[in-house]
């Protein structure tokens, strides 16, 4: 019987994010082309949860009582995978990044084949996680960012390994199956991505929140009227019954639908159970506007024209990556003189914009085939 090599992810999992989801189905895919031999155990939020949507191993992240069993699984697979995600960042209150280095270091300490892997960086503002990154990932095997100001950023901070940039995990998770290249249904269809601005950085201003959904408002009444459009509001973080106190996407989702004057003309999804769900009813749009990153990641794999509400760099960093920084609008100029004539020339100029977009995507993913050859040697 052949022995598969273990790995062992930590990362935002298990948190009832599909986007997160998404990355972790990608990256599960990419470490099989690279090695087909693999098992896996994930570091999870909610491992139940992990184990359905995966049909892999996984052990508790965050409860200090299983602190044992991830120090067991950590010895047990020879490689170590942090990502992918905004890991390396600080909030108003804390590190962040701290949190996701502690069980790398573990990994480094122990000997472990160590990949950081499909990160950003965020807003960096504490002594300790200037100074803790470096010192970290100086001592990892492999290291790849998903867009350049993440390489710039640590290269800043003083981390001297190669840095590979490659394409975010989630288009690793996308199916032939879902593709399209027109929308299938006959009056325009909107996507809408929403989420709460809670704990995100010191340098964002929270209060921006309530007026950008004010302005979406707007801007989605008008569209309602003058083309019939029919608006999908699609939460990428909630749970099936349940909602988070702070940063539940179908709490903020509903909280747009109270500035619409056209309520009848929304449909409010509650909650996807699978990514599958989700990148089908995304297939059948004309245009997605987006604050969750993923929303924009998996529209524009699937060929969707996207707008991107930026919020953080991280946005910034893909919408530039595929080339379409001139459809990211920071959150202080949000609002529906900026924001309109974009939509307008997407909705009228589907094909154009399709071509375009799908230009920039393949450019991006050029990145991940450049950086495989060198992930295959790390693993094997």
């Amino acid at each position: 019987m052949t022995r598969t090599k273990g790995v062992s992810i930590c990362g935002f999992y298990g948190n009832y994010n599909l986007g997160d989801e998404a990355m972790l189905a990608g990256m599960i895919n990419l470490l099989k082309q690279c090695q087909n031999d693999l098992s896996f155990t994930v570091f999870s939020g909610e491992p139940q949860d992990s184990k359905l949507r995966h049909s892999i191993n996984s052990v508790h992240l965050n409860k200090r009582k299983y602190a044992f069993e991830r120090f067991i699984e950590t010895i047990r697979n020879p490689i170590f995978v942090l990502g992918g995600g905004d890991l390396l960042r600080d909030s108003a209150q804390s590190s962040i990044a701290l949190t996701w280095l502690r069980p790398l270091q573990q990994a480094i300490r122990l000997q472990r084949r160590t990949l950081v892997l499909g990160i950003s960086v965020g807003e960096i503002s504490r002594l300790e996680t200037k100074l803790a990154i470096p010192k970290t990932l100086n001592h990892v095997d492999f290291i790849a960012v998903r867009d350049k100001m993440s390489k710039a950023k640590l290269e800043e901070l003083g981390v001297q390994k190669r840095i590979h940039v490659m394409s975010d995990l989630a288009l690793e998770a996308i199916t032939e199956q879902t593709l399209i290249t027109e929308s299938t249904k006959q009056n325009i269809q909107i996507g809408v991505s929403v989420r709460h601005l809670i704990g995100r950085g010191s340098s964002l201003d929270v209060s921006q929140y309530s007026r950008v959904l004010q302005e979406l408002a707007v801007i989605l009444d008008y569209l309602i009227e003058k083309y019939g459009a029919t608006v999908h509001l699609l939460p990428l973080r909630t749970q099936k019954e349940l909602c988070h106190p702070s940063d539940d996407d179908y709490v903020s989702s509903l909280e747009l639908l109270r500035y619409s004057h056209h309520p009848s003309k929304y449909i409010v999804h509650r909650y996807f159970d699978s990514l599958h769900e989700f990148n089908q009813v995304v297939s059948t749009l004309s245009l997605m506007i987006g604050m969750r990153l993923h929303s924009l990641i998996l529209a524009s794999g699937l060929g969707v024209p996207i707008i991107a509400a930026e919020y953080d760099s991280k946005v910034r960093g893909f919408m530039e990556e595929i080339q379409q920084s001139h459809h990211s609008i920071p959150l202080a100029q949000f609002n529906s003189e900026r924001l309109l004539p974009i939509a307008e020339r997407v909705l009228q100029e589907q094909t154009a914009y399709r071509a375009e977009l799908k230009q920039g995507v393949d450019y991006y993913r050029q990145g991940l085939s450049l950086m495989k050859e060198h992930l295959k040697e790390v693993i094997c």
